[in-house]
């Protein structure tokens, strides 16, 4: 039996072009259940454009239909193929299972697009699941769930090592049974991506408030497509948690001028975060790898509200991560430090 895009539960942004669906951002999915002995999905990709350290992966998830799923990924699949026929289940007697498919590496790097799914049975009613709130993030490689896997001085970014099964932003959804959407990118910034001392340029080419407003700019730039402004009536957020400064002080050094630029930049993310969810509440998080941009997050937060006295606003600072606790990859937090974030950051949410 095929199976088509829309006979399939979504989650997170996605793009459709050509008849295939791109799932790229973090921790995005699609969800079917069934009875049979074998499901395979078609999943396309564009392993061409990289080299093996940045290839797209996806996570597995298998259940039965009265269970929640695992918090982490049965199994992952490597997307090396420009077409990748994916075996998500497979028994030699059949089963009635639920399964979910996620984007667990980012949008940066090798693309996930459904493009047909196989099963050998029937497709069940997938269980109606309710969820108590609808969470969007905006962030960077730590809401992407970088090097989670990797070993600070031992291991530099790849693919293989990022998963946002294990980032507190998934981790936090799962605890408040909340809804998500991830629009992550590593090295974004405000004012700039992530730069080397030397450099004194800030790097504005690739900025969050170029990014967050389409569907998946990105991709539709890659497909030669002009990029889709984002419909704010597809998703409406109780909560939007936003994650930024943290490479963009690798530019902004604490020299007065280029903070303001910052500050300036961030209530202006805001407005815009507030203008197309104006109902949604807003977290302004920052800390785990660097705290010297926390004071102008917090002063772009008074800026804002100055201007929108009734928007429902608040900053949270993550505690600097703690070498006892393990540094992954290029000094980023480890799976113990993300999930110390998603206790903080779930409750901060109970409280708000």
């Amino acid at each position: 039996m095929t199976v088509s895009k829309d006979q399939l539960t979504w989650k997170g942004r996605c793009l459709d072009s050509d008849g295939v669906r791109f799932f790229n951002w973090t921790a995005s999915s699609f969800e079917f259940a069934f009875t049979g002995k074998k499901a395979v999905a078609k999943i396309i990709s564009d392993p061409e454009h990289w080299n093996k350290e940045n290839l797209g992966w996806i996570g597995i998830f298998v259940s039965d239909l009265d269970k929640d799923y695992a918090l982490q990924a049965d199994s992952r699949i490597e997307l090396s193929q420009k077409e990748n026929d994916c075996v998500l289940f497979e028994s030699d007697e059949k089963k009635t299972v639920k399964i979910r498919v996620m984007k667990i590496s980012e949008d940066a790097f090798g693309m996930a697009g459904f493009a047909g799914l196989e099963i050998d049975g029937h497709l069940e009613v997938l269980p109606e699941h309710k969820y108590d709130l609808k969470l969007e993030y905006i962030g960077d490689s730590i809401t992407c769930g970088y090097g989670i896997d990797g070993v600070w001085e031992k291991d530099n970014f790849r693919t293989d090592i990022e998963r946002a099964d294990k980032g507190y932003a998934y981790l936090t959804a799962r605890k408040l049974n909340a809804d998500y959407n991830m629009i992550s990118w590593s090295g974004i910034g405000l004012s700039s991506t992530y730069v080397d001392p030397s450099i004194e340029l800030p790097d504005n080419n690739w900025t969050m408030p170029r990014t967050w407003p389409y569907t998946d700019k990105s991709a539709s730039l890659r497909l030669k497509k002009d990029p889709e402004v984002w419909e704010a009536s597809k998703y409406k957020p109780d909560f939007v948690i936003i994650n930024l400064g943290t490479n963009d002080q690798s530019w902004t050094r604490d020299k007065e001028e280029r903070t303001l630029t910052f500050i300036n930049l961030y209530r202006g993310l805001l407005e815009e975060v507030h203008r197309r969810s104006p109902d949604a509440k807003i977290i302004c998080c920052l800390g785990v790898m660097g705290q010297l941009l926390c004071p102008a997050v917090e002063t772009a937060v008074e800026k804002f509200k100055a201007e929108f006295p009734s928007a429902q606003i608040k900053t949270l600072v993550f505690p600097v991560q703690d070498e006892k606790d393990g540094i992954a990859a290029d000094w980023h937090p480890s799976a113990a430090t993300h999930e110390k974030m998603a206790r903080q950051l779930s409750e901060f949410i109970r409280k708000f």
